[in-house]
């Protein structure tokens, strides 16, 4: 889906090279925040895979995936970067960096990568929904805010946004699903970034002149949910000026849970 191509890959690491296309920015061609989170998290997964010599069947996932933001990429290609920094019996550690092609810093990150031999079946214990949302009209802001060509693209949808809290769902697709037939992990993250931003958003009036980013993410994946949608609760804990600090939990439709986040959100109001 998003045009990944692989230019290197071996025990220590991988490189990975994304060229701009519109389906994968917001308006004026900055690339979304999710696009880059799974760049960073697939070129680690590759790097983790690329060492890993076991013969049979394989059970294997990211279970952590930090991402922070350095600068937007606009209109240009980007490299994704991992580097293996240990090799464990079961969890794989790497650094990874995403870089436009020139060499701009975009974004910088860890990942913990788990590889297990057998017949695991994972499984995630049931969710309870952090919040009960009091059904009320989605505000057409909050429609617009989703409707850019990459959440479009994943077909999120939003259900809740008020006073700090929002909830969006997303349909399982054949194409936004991994090898394990669950939603990919980079789509999850996408999720979970974007949950983040509208629980910031729904706390401000927009306004002309405002400057907007993804800090950081933090996301956790617990568990498959093959051949389901998932749906993301998000609630704003904190805000600090121009800071919002938010929670996002991911819940399958039948009430498992399959992934967490935090997600700090940056809106600047013009003076």
């Amino acid at each position: 889906m998003l045009g990944i191509g692989l230019e290197h890959a071996d025990q220590d690491g991988a490189r990975i090279i994304l060229p701009f296309r519109q389906e994968i920015s917001n308006p004026g061609g900055q690339v979304h925040g999710g696009v880059v989170s799974s760049l960073l998290g697939i070129a680690a997964r590759i790097g983790a895979l690329a060492g890993i010599g076991a013969a049979g069947p394989l059970l294997t996932n990211t279970i952590e995936l930090h991402t922070a933001y350095l600068s937007s990429a606009v209109s240009e290609e980007m490299v994704g970067q991992s580097r293996v920094l240990r090799r464990g019996k079961e969890l794989v550690h790497l650094r990874a960096e995403v870089t436009a092609a020139q060499g701009k810093p975009i974004a910088a990150g860890t990942a913990i990568f788990r590889a297990v031999t057998g017949g695991e079946n994972p499984t995630g214990a049931p969710g309870v929904p952090p919040f009960t949302a009091e059904e009320r009209e989605v505000p057409r802001i909050a429609q617009t805010l989703v409707a850019t060509p990459f959440i479009s693209a994943l077909g999120m949808k939003i259900e809740y946004y008020h006073q700090g809290r929002a909830r969006l769902r997303m349909a399982f697709r054949n194409d936004l699903a991994d090898a394990g037939g669950g939603l990919h992990e980079g789509a999850l993250g996408a999720l979970v970034d974007t949950a983040g931003a509208m629980a910031a958003w729904s706390l401000v009036r927009p306004q002309p002149g405002m400057r907007v980013s993804t800090v950081s993410i933090d996301a956790n994946f617990f568990a498959l949910a093959p051949g389901r949608g998932v749906i993301a609760w998000s609630s704003n804990l904190a805000r600090r000026k121009e800071a919002f600090f938010n929670r996002v939990d991911v819940l399958a439709e039948d009430g498992t849970i399959v992934a967490c986040g935090s997600v700090i959100y940056r809106i600047v109001l013009p003076e």
